[in-house]
């Protein structure tokens, strides 16, 4: 996805700059915390109940009780 999703979006927009806009959002993606490291972070600073839903497959929003 990293090398292909650039190039294809590349050929479809015909613009040099689309390609590393989209290397720029996989970079970002791949940095992101997991998941379960984000729930152990909440919990560890003292939130109850943490839990994670996500929307549309792809964002995440975190809950928890203080």
């Amino acid at each position: 996805m990293r090398g292909a999703i650039p190039l294809l979006a590349r050929a479809v927009a015909g613009k040099r700059q689309t390609a590393s806009l989209f290397r720029y959002y996989w970079d970002t993606i791949e940095a992101c915390a997991p998941p379960q490291s984000v729930m152990a972070t909440l919990a560890a600073a003292g939130f109850t109940d943490v839990r994670r839903h996500v929307a549309q497959g792809i964002f995440s929003e975190y809950q928890g009780r203080r």
